[in-house]
């Protein structure tokens, strides 16, 4: 990704790869959070939608999911419930269209289960 479109600076991929590096960071803050307050056996359920960056699909669930596994948690699934994300922020966006370099957005339920 930071490769694409250097000539626009921070709105260039070097910006969104670190935006992305930054979001993940996040994710395992969030999931060491998690960790502490639940219990052992006990089941998280994380709903995150998918994202494109300079026309790159990011599978945020994937991400999330093998992070956990890192955070002290088993992935015990992840689950599509719909298969198109909808919302005012993206109605006329080629993301939308599906002509996002055959990139869609989506949005998964993560079940994890606290080791």
């Amino acid at each position: 990704m930071r490769v694409r479109n250097p000539d626009m600076g921070i709105y260039g991929g070097n910006g969104w790869a670190n935006y992305a590096a930054r979001y993940f960071n996040d994710c395992a803050r969030f999931l060491d959070g998690a960790a502490w307050c639940l219990q052992p056996g006990a089941t998280a359920l994380v709903v995150i939608g998918n994202s494109i960056l300079q026309g790159v699909p990011i599978p945020t669930d994937r991400f999330l999911a093998a992070i956990a596994e890192t955070r002290g948690f088993a992935v015990a699934g992840i689950h599509v419930p719909r298969e198109t994300r909808v919302g005012s922020s993206i109605v006329e966006s080629s993301v939308r269209a599906g002509t996002a370099n055959g990139g869609t957005l989506y949005e998964s339920v993560v079940e994890l289960r606290r080791l």
